[in-house]
């Protein structure tokens, strides 16, 4: 049969499949759950949600909420099922035969994926010995390849790295196309967001998520902030009624409960530092800086896929993204709680003393 298009017959599909493990530090999510007194404020409000109807049709309260969350005019925001549905649509929306896409290397592997579905020609600038953004080799793509959409992940994924202001704006002068701010991990950098850069600007997209610092993975919520004339185009290649009510009720109890999330990301932080400084304590493993809720390792003396299933085997589980060229040797590690992160030493040092 040769029903598929053979872009997608080459493709591998987006999965992973762990076991339970005791210390889950492979995904970056919120080490902590909503608490009981805010799941059931969420449940009174999911009660008072008419099942029978369809919700709005852009999610539009929720929408409302998170404009003026960030200063911006009405229409500025679109709701996706996941960040990832929405960054879906701005490339089938910008790409097709003959345009591309400018992503970071290594970066989160789906983007790839989404520019390759999209009938796009991925283009990729290589990130600097030390994982940073180099915004020479940035700028020179941009006249060289004139990209559609350029994408950048501030914090980038799986690197901890961030694209600092004044970059993020030589970026926008210089680019022929949409500039697009993955900012899934935006909460736990202490830069401005981008967003703070769109009022007037119409080439600058920026995409934030529930699941990562709001501990809403499970909701499957995210947004896109842009202008609202470019916000209706991306709109149209969103199907409708896309992001379930459900989801869009419990995104506003978190929004009105945000101090919570908050208050996490600040010890999160705290972890992280003190996470990153004990990491670094061990002989024959360079820690990366990051900004975002992970942290980046390079194995100097091991093989990453034997750490990683020594580590499984002491019911640790963190993330193996050795396969890139540039991350050989390269684990990430989730911050999680306390407990969680003392876990992890115990056991990698055990496995690499």
């Amino acid at each position: 049969m040769n029903a598929f298009r053979p872009e997608v017959l080459a493709l591998r599909a987006y999965f992973m499949e762990e076991p339970p493990l005791p210390v889950k530090a492979n995904q970056n999510e919120s080490p902590w759950d909503w608490p009981e007194e805010l799941k059931r404020e969420a449940l009174e409000r999911l009660a008072a949600t008419p099942f029978h109807r369809y919700p709005a049709f852009r999610g539009s309260r929720l929408a409302s909420l998170l404009c003026e969350r960030w200063g911006l005019p009405e229409g500025s925001c679109l709701l996706g099922n996941g960040s990832n549905e929405l960054l879906a649509a701005l490339f089938t929306a910008c790409l097709g035969e003959g345009r591309s896409g400018l992503i970071p290397s290594p970066s989160f592997s789906l983007y790839r994926q989404l520019i390759l579905l999209a009938r796009g020609e991925v283009r990729e600038v290589a990130l600097s010995e030390n994982m940073d953004y180099d915004l020479d080799p940035w700028v020179q793509a941009l006249e060289d390849f004139s990209p559609a959409v350029a994408l950048v992940g501030s914090p980038n994924n799986p690197t901890g790295s961030l694209l600092p202001r004044s970059g993020l704006e030589r970026l926008l002068e210089a680019a022929p196309g949409i500039v697009a701010v993955d900012e899934a991990y935006g909460e736990f950098s202490m830069e401005p967001s981008a967003a703070s850069l769109l009022p007037g600007r119409d080439n600058l997209v920026v995409l934030r998520t529930f699941s990562k610092a709001w501990g809403s993975a499970a909701l499957r919520l995210g947004y896109l902030l842009a202008s609202p004339a470019v916000a209706e185009q991306v709109a149209k290649a969103l199907l409708p009624y896309n992001v379930s009510p459900l989801a869009l009720t419990l995104g506003e109890a978190a929004l009105t409960r945000r101090e919570i999330f908050e208050g996490r990301v600040r010890d999160l932080l705290r972890s992280r530092a003190e996470l990153s400084e004990r990491l670094g304590r061990i002989e024959g493993l360079r820690v990366y800086a990051s900004e975002a809720n992970f942290i980046l390792v390079r194995l100097e003396r091991w093989e990453a896929a034997e750490v990683h299933s020594a580590l499984k085997a002491r019911g640790v589980l963190v993330r193996d993204v050795s396969a890139h060229p540039a991350l050989r040797g390269c684990l990430r590690i989730s911050v999680g709680t306390p407990a969680e992160n003392d876990a992890v030493l115990e056991a990698l040092k055990e496995v690499v003393s």
